[in-house]
């Protein structure tokens, strides 16, 4: 059984191979990884690359000469303010929180802006959760001075989810599958959590990526016809073919059990604010609430995540998680020179099983899976 002590400590290795020591080695294995757009750093195997080195995307982008949208931001804002003090309940607004840097910020810029907006912060344990996204939610709860709830359904519901989207991908891969199923379960218990206690809203730190590209949404709040729709599937996998069992359906969101005016607004404060990575760390870091080595997805993100990138070598022969950072690094929202060692050193390392290997055998094992039920074959 892998330790959380070593679970750490890979994700530190792999982390700081990628930023140390990767640019000496890439040198002597650059033939053994895929060409990457000279702009966005998209990999050949995930979209097309022109002569220039530069992919099709980028070939044809324009930036917004606009960044922000001030209307929708004003649109948003409008809808926090008046929501203060307006729960029937105790809270006016239930709050995701990962333990990352995007829903850190969020609560407190939320706190900062919004000071009668009641707030509850809410975590979901999917069994696989970062030991440093742990440590960071129980170092920031005092420093953010919010009422927080932790739950955890039990292991067996999620061993069914996830073994069964990560044997069923979609042309999206481990990003379009396991991990949106999963995210599309934090939200569905966010809409029981917020009817059962009667909270107006609920405020999730999804960036506009994966509102648009996940969500299929061009807005920062759920349409309300969505909101009052019962679940039936998640990632186009019916819901009835994943549990058999009807306690672990009546976890999903059925909103016909609920009287509509309990049922609360989704919003993506996000979406609107539209920030740049680099802001939110650097506000994250100004208010002093979480420390530099524990801002980024390799170490705070769950467990699986290691798992679901080499998966996605194997089969699709990139990341599908590459889809959102290129596209915020051809938006100037992230920076290139540090996701392309990430995604690159993935890609060897998906082959090599360097760093990797122990934990991508100790998720499967939990899975009760193999290499070859997932197409993984080390090298």
């Amino acid at each position: 059984m892998t330790t959380t002590a070593e679970i750490i400590k890979t994700a530190r290795q792999f982390e700081s191979y990628v930023k140390n020591i990767w640019p000496i080695h890439r040198k002597f294995v650059k033939n053994k990884i895929s060409k990457r757009c000279t702009n966005c750093a998209a990999s050949e195997k995930m979209i097309e690359l022109k002569p220039t080195g530069v992919c099709e995307k980028c070939t044809h982008f324009t930036k917004p000469l606009v960044d922000k949208n001030t209307t929708i931001e004003n649109e948003l804002n409008q809808i926090l303010r008046e929501h203060q003090g307006k729960g029937s309940g105790n809270y006016d607004a239930l709050v995701l929180y990962s333990g990352g840097k995007d829903s850190t910020y969020l609560i407190r810029r939320i706190q900062t802006e919004y000071p009668k907006l009641r707030v509850l912060a809410f975590t979901l344990d999917n069994g696989f959760m970062s030991p440093v996204a742990q440590q960071n939610i129980a170092e920031m709860l005092p420093r953010l001075n919010v009422d927080h709830l932790f739950i955890k359904p039990h292991d067996k519901f999620y061993k069914k989810l996830f073994r069964y989207a990560i044997t069923h991908l979609n042309a999206e891969g481990g990003y379009g599958t396991v991990d949106f199923s999963d995210g599309e379960f934090l939200l569905d218990t966010a809409r029981n959590l917020a009817a059962e206690k009667k909270i107006p809203l609920i405020l999730s730190g999804y960036s506009k990526y994966q509102v648009q590209n996940g969500l299929k949404m061009n807005q920062f709040e759920s349409p309300r016809e969505r909101e009052l729709a019962d679940r039936v599937a998640t990632a186009g996998l019916n819901l009835k073919d994943i549990f058999q069992e009807p306690n672990d359906l009546a976890l999903w969101w059925q909103a016909s059990k609920h009287n509509p005016k309990d049922i609360a607004r989704l919003i993506f404060p996000l979406y609107a604010w539209d920030l740049k990575e680099e802001e939110i760390k650097d506000k994250v870091k100004e208010w002093g609430l979480m420390n530099a080595k524990n801002h980024s997805p390799i170490v705070t993100n769950h467990q699986l995540v290691a798992l679901l990138g080499v998966v996605d070598v194997h089969q699709l022969g990139y990341s599908s998680f590459e889809h959102e950072f290129c596209r915020m690094i051809r938006e100037g929202k992230a920076l290139k020179s540090e996701w392309q060692p990430v995604f690159e050193f993935l890609e060897y390392t998906s082959r090599s099983g360097m760093f990797l290997k122990p934990t991508i055998l100790q998720s499967l094992k939990w899975l009760d899976l193999t290499l070859e039920d997932v197409r993984i074959k080390f090298n």
